[in-house]
């Protein structure tokens, strides 16, 4: 039971330390989405192009 438990808290915290490593990724891909969604709104409502 305690090498189970042991193996859990292990698995946890090398999840969080690959989700610390990609968040700063996560957050360019959010921005660059949002360019590009203003583009294609720009686009739509007869913008520049």
């Amino acid at each position: 039971m305690k090498v189970m438990i042991g193996s859990i808290i292990i698995v946890i915290l090398i999840c969080i330390g690959i989700w610390l490593m990609l968040a700063p990724s996560f957050k360019k891909v959010g921005e660059t989405a949002e360019k590009i969604k203003s583009k294609f709104e720009e686009d739509e409502n007869g913008g520049k192009k």
